[in-house]
Order: structure tokens, then C-alpha cells, then sequence
């Protein structure tokens, strides 16, 4: 199952690509991965992630059952109520194969999920170049235009949209910001790698350059993608990074050698006119603030006239919160259920945050894994958990329920703990 999960993880960015109707490239792959963890798998493999996991799943279990009642009453397609059911089956399969990789299968398992963030950068910058020579992008000349005049705009529309295009997608209804979902499974797949070299770690020198350049490759490529929520999950890494070492009290070598290299690499940014054009995009560019403003207001007006039954479409008209545009779908009982689901993963990103300085060194990657979806709740389009997101808190679940199996061996005197990750108090999906 090791090259299945990084065959998923390279194709979860490939997201402008359709291959029939509404199914587009990295959703055919989560379904083939579903059914073949299905088909191979018996029901008791799943207890562990669904134990550490069981109130955040029932609570979309909830939500997805009162939103195909609502869309009943009020005579809307089930569609997307069943696809989001179909992404909780995803959840629970990719934290289950994660979790038998880690538990039967450790050293193979875990040396291949590695180069996870390797495999997912190279499959979008080869996707990308082939996309952009298909359309006629000079990418050279974009990135120059766009510095020389610190506009993002010029990169999001005559890069990204025009790359978009043409592979399912016409230019009426491609969009750039697509991107988000692009680049956030870069970044999911970047703390999947660290968190693997982690629980195990390099034999030589040149795995460790190799490792390092894939970070490399996919934080240059989460700049170059100008997604600000995207941008804003990424810091968390570090800022978690930072936390950890004061609550310890100690600053290790690392950290000071890691906060060293965000000061060169900010010197770098600076001096190319990078900085100039993040700096732009994040204080200057204001016109999604202002129209996300008023779809808020927009949507809570429209709560009033629907609290109980839904029924709103919000494809186009988006608050971009998970639980506002839930209950506008689906109505108060099922944005109860939203509201407690983003509850359970903010409870618990804040958590393991509060505790990392008592957690194993891979737990830091795991936690900053947390850190896209509570972002994406609170600003994706649609008002939903993207698929990225669900591959995400799968991963989370999946090394949840490894560390509950550390904690259970530490509680025998007859078996020897894993010293590598140590004992440590439990923490889950459910709290």
C-alpha cells in the first residue's frame, strides 16, 4: 500500500484535469483508492482510526445525513451530501492504510512515504510545464512582469488561469484560484514527509540532501503560488516549531539553525522582489477581503429566511465558512454538526500545540498537518472540507492511532516501549 499512498498524495494536485464529466483527475484517484483499501481490507482494520476519530466522524455523518434530508425537502440534488459522505470513507481509508503501514510494514512504509513531498512537487512542476507549454505560458515572462510590478494579479491570471485551461476547463469557467487546493497538497505533502523521516529517520548523507531539496522545492513553490491561506497554514509549521522550543525551554540547533535559514531566505525573497509582490498580495490586495465581506453578510441575511430546512445553493454565493454555509444548505441541525466537527480539529491542533515540548519530534509535522484544514474551514469556497483537506485529517487519524498504540504498549510492563517516540499523554480526534 506504500506506492498506492504516494501515488495519491502525487496526483492530489493535478486538480485542473478532468476525466469525465464532473470528476476530475485527483478525485478518480481518492475514489480507486478507496475501493481498493475496501477490497482489501476487513472491517476490523479500520477500529483503530475510527476509535481515535469517532465523534469528528460522526458528527459529518450527522451533517451528511440531515443535508440529504434538507436537499429531499426541498427538492435539491443528493449529490454533494453523498460525495462528502463518500470523502468520510476516504478519511477513515487513508488514516487505516497509514496506520497498518506504520504497524506492520514500518521500515518500508515509512522510507517511502519520505519522498512524499518529492514525489507530489515533481508531478506538479512537470504537470505545470506541460500544461503551460500546452497553452503558450512563458513563465519567465510572467514572473518578471508580475516583479517588476509587484502585481500578483498578473501571476494568478496569466499564469495560473491561463495553465488552468484547456484541460476540461474553457476560460469562461476555469478559475486560478483553484490554486489553493493546488499548492495545499504540497504543503500536506511535505508534513507527511517530515513526519515519516521522523519515525525514520535517514541512513545516509545523500537521503538527507535529497530530503532536504524536496522541502526545498515545495516551500519555493508554495511561494510562487501566492495563496494566502495556503501561505498562512504554512507558517504555522514553524511558528509551532518556535512554540515547542520555548515551552521546553530550551532552543536547540536546529530551531536556531531553521530560524537562521527563514532569515536568509526572507533576505533572498527580498532582494529578487518576491517579498515585494507577498507583501502586495497580502496587504494591497483587497478585493476578495471586500467581496467575502459582503457574501458574509449576504448569507447571514439569508439565514434568517432558512434556519431550520436550508435549501440555499451556495455554489456561487459562498460566505466561505464551513458552518455558515452549512447552515444555509442544510439548516441549524446540520450546522450544529459543522460547528462541532471544526470544533474537534481546532481543539485539537490547539492541543497538541500546548503540548509538543512533552511530544516526539514527529509529532511536530503531524500537528502542522492540522493547521491547512482549520485554515481552508474558515475560507474555502463552497463552504466545505475540500478533498485535500479530508486526505489531510486522514493522515492526522492515521498517526493518531499509531501514537495510541505507543501509549497502550507503555501502559504493559511486559513490552518494551518505543523509545523513539516515548510516552506520552493521549490525545485524539475526539477531544
Amino acid at each position: 500500500m506504500r506506492w498506492l499512498t504516494l501515488l495519491l498524495m502525487a496526483a492530489l494536485p493535478l486538480q485542473w484535469f478532468i476525466v469525465a464529466g464532473p470528476l476530475r483527475l485527483h478525485i478518480v484517484v481518492m475514489f480507486l483508492f478507496l475501493g481498493l483499501v475496501a477490497l482489501t481490507h476487513r472491517a476490523r482494520a479500520y477500529v483503530p482510526v475510527v476509535r481515535v476519530s469517532l465523534p469528528f466522524v460522526v458528527a459529518n455523518l450527522v451533517l451528511c445525513a440531515v443535508w440529504i434530508s434538507t436537499s429531499a425537502y426541498n427538492g435539491l440534488s443528493p449529490r454533494q451530501p453523498v460525495q462528502q459522505l463518500v470523502y468520510v470513507a476516504v478519511f477513515v481509508a487513508v488514516g487505516t492504510v497509514l496506520h497498518r503501514g506504520v504497524t506492520l510494514d514500518r521500515d518500508r512504509f515509512l522510507g517511502a512515504l519520505r519522498w512524499a513531498a518529492l514525489a507530489t512537487s515533481v508531478t506538479l512542476v512537470a504537470a505545470l510545464s506541460f500544461s503551460m507549454a500546452t497553452n503558450g505560458v512563458n513563465p519567465v515572462s510572467v514572473f518578471s512582469q508580475t516583479i517588476a510590478s509587484a502585481n500578483p494579479e498578473i501571476l494568478q491570471k496569466e499564469l495560473f488561469k491561463t495553465a488552468f485551461t484547456g484541460f476540461g476547463f474553457d476560460e469562461s469557467t476555469v478559475r486560478g484560484n483553484i490554486r489553493h487546493e493546488v499548492f495545499g497538497a504540497v504543503l500536506v505533502s511535505m508534513c507527511l514527509a517530515a513526519a515519516a523521516a521522523g519515525l525514520r529517520p535517514f541512513e545516509t548523507r545523500t537521503q538527507r540532501v535529497l530530503f532536504r531539496f524536496s522541502l526545498g522545492l515545495g516551500t519555493a513553490l508554495l511561494v510562487l503560488s501566492l495563496s494566502r491561506s495556503v501561505l498562512i497554514a504554512a507558517a504555522v509549521w514553524p511558528a509551532l516549531g518556535l512554540l515547542r522550543s520555548l515551552f521546553a525551554g530550551r532552543l536547540t540547533p536546529r530551531v536556531v539553525g531553521a530560524a537562521l535559514l527563514t532569515v536568509v531566505i526572507g533576505v533572498g525573497l527580498a532582494v529578487v522582489g518576491v517579498l515585494d509582490v507577498l507583501w502586495v498580495r497580502f496587504t494591497q490586495d483587497t478585493s476578495s477581503y471586500q467581496a467575502r465581506d459582503n457574501l458574509l453578510a449576504m448569507a447571514l441575511r439569508n439565514i434568517g429566511s432558512h434556519m431550520l430546512t436550508g435549501g440555499v445553493t451556495t455554489a456561487s454565493a459562498s460566505s466561505h465558512n464551513f458552518v455558515i454555509d452549512t447552515w444555509l444548505r442544510s439548516g441549524i441541525f446540520g450546522a450544529l454538526a459543522a460547528l462541532v466537527s471544526a470544533l474537534l480539529v481546532v481543539g485539537l491542533l490547539a492541543g497538541l500545540a500546548i503540548n509538543l515540548h512533552r511530544e516526539p519530534a514527529w509529532m511536530l509535522p503531524v500537528t502542522a498537518l492540522l493547521a491547512l484544514p482549520v485554515v481552508r474551514m474558515f475560507t474555502a469556497g463552497g463552504g466545505l472540507i475540500p478533498p485535500v483537506q479530508w486526505i489531510a485529517l486522514g493522515l492526522v487519524a492515521g498517526f493518531m492511532a499509531h501514537r495510541a498504540d505507543l501509549m497502550s504498549r507503555v501502559s504493559r510492563p511486559d513490552v518494551q516501549p518505543d523509545l523513539q517516540s516515548g510516552p506520552r499523554p493521549d490525545r485524539s480526534l475526539t477531544r
